[in-house]
C-alpha cells in the first residue's frame, strides 16, 4: 500500500482514514495519499498528502488526476446519503452513488475498497450476514445496491465493506446521530427518537482501522464491518445520555411512522459481524467504548 486514493476524504470516514494512514503513524511505511472531495481541505499540511478540492461528478477531471497519481488502492467513501433527498433527486443520487464507482473502475489500481450500507436491505430480517439477499425499500438503498452490482460485474479487484450508523468527530462535519444527540441534550432540547429501528452504531475511527486492515488482506467481495452492539436508536440515545450524564428524560420514544419521512426506512437493519471478527485482528468495539472515544467532543462543549 504505497499510493492510496481516498474519495469523499473530507467526510467523517474519509477524515479518519487519512489520519490513520498518515498522521497517526508517520513512518517510512506511510503511503502517499491523494484525497479528493468537494469540501475544503480539513487536514494539516503533510508532505505525503495531496488534497484536491474537486467535484467528484466531474468524471473526466477526476480521471485525469487519478491517471497522474497512479494509486495502488482506492477507498471510495463518497456517497449521497441524504436518504429523503435521494427520493426526489434521482440524478444526483445516481451520479454520486453509482457514477463515481463506474468512473473509478475505468482507472488503474490494485484494489478498490467501497463502502456500502444496510439500506440495501428491507430491514425485515436483520442483522444481515454477507450472504443475505438484498431487497432495498428506498432509492438510496437501490443506488448503493447498484454500486455493488457494478463492482461485481467488473473484473477488477474490489472489497465491499458494508456498515451502518457511523459516528465520530472531525473538522467541519455535519451532525451524525451521536453528535446530534450530545448537542441536543446538552442544550436541554427535547428530542424524538425511534424505538423501531435497529442497527450497529459504528465508530468511524474503528471502522477506518478495520477497513485498512481488510484492504491489505487478500480478501475480496463483501465484508460486514460494524459496531459490536445491536441496538434500537432509542436505546442508543438512552445509553449516550447515561454515558455523558445528560438528561435522558429529554428523549421521547416514538415510532418511525410518526416522523412522516419521504423515504421508507428499514426497521430491523444492521449486520452480523461474525466473519469480520474471525478474520480481522482489529477489534470491533461496542457503543460504550465508542462513546468514550467521543469524550473530547463532549468536553469541548463545556462538560467534564
Amino acid at each position: 500500500m504505497n499510493r492510496v486514493l481516498i474519495t469523499g476524504a473530507s467526510g467523517l470516514l474519509g477524515q479518519y482514514l487519512v489520519k490513520q494512514l498518515i498522521f497517526e503513524k508517520p513512518d517510512n511505511k506511510t503511503p502517499d495519499i491523494l484525497a479528493i472531495d468537494l469540501a475544503a481541505n480539513p487536514f494539516e499540511n503533510s508532505g505525503r498528502l495531496s488534497y484536491h478540492q474537486l467535484d467528484l461528478t466531474g468524471f473526466s477531471s477526476v480521471r485525469a488526476i487519478i491517471y497522474d497519481f497512479k494509486p495502488d488502492y482506492i477507498f471510495n467513501c463518497a456517497a449521497y446519503n441524504n436518504v429523503d433527498d435521494c427520493e426526489v433527486n434521482y440524478k444526483l443520487a445516481d451520479d454520486l452513488n453509482t457514477g463515481i464507482v463506474e468512473n473509478l473502475l475505468s482507472c488503474s489500481f490494485n484494489k478498490l475498497i467501497h463502502f456500502s450500507s444496510d439500506y440495501i436491505f428491507s430491514g425485515q430480517n436483520g442483522p444481515y450476514s454477507e450472504l443475505a439477499i438484498p431487497d432495498p425499500i428506498n432509492y438510496y438503498g437501490y443506488t448503493k445496491l447498484q454500486s455493488e452490482k457494478i463492482l461485481q460485474a467488473s473484473k477488477k479487484n474490489y472489497l465491499v465493506i458494508r456498515t451502518n450508523v457511523l459516528y465520530g468527530d472531525g473538522i467541519n462535519l455535519r451532525h451524525n446521530f451521536i453528535t446530534w444527540l450530545i448537542d441536543s441534550l446538552r442544550t436541554d432540547k427535547e428530542i424524538n427518537v425511534v424505538t423501531d429501528q435497529f442497527n450497529n452504531p459504528t465508530h468511524a475511527g474503528n471502522l477506518a482501522g478495520a477497513a485498512i486492515e481488510a484492504a491489505k488482506m487478500d480478501y475480496f467481495k463483501v465484508l460486514n464491518i460494524a459496531g459490536a452492539d445491536y441496538l434500537s436508536r432509542y436505546d442508543i440515545a438512552i445509553k449516550t445520555a447515561e454515558h455523558f450524564k445528560l438528561d435522558a428524560n429529554l428523549i421521547k420514544p416514538i415510532k418511525t411512522a410518526m416522523l412522516g419521512q419521504i423515504a421508507e426506512r428499514p426497521h430491523k437493519g444492521g449486520f452480523n459481524i461474525d466473519k469480520a471478527k474471525k478474520i480481522l485482528k482489529t477489534r470491533l468495539i461496542g457503543l460504550p467504548e465508542g462513546l468514550e472515544m467521543m469524550r473530547d467532543y463532549f468536553e469541548r462543549r463545556g462538560f467534564r
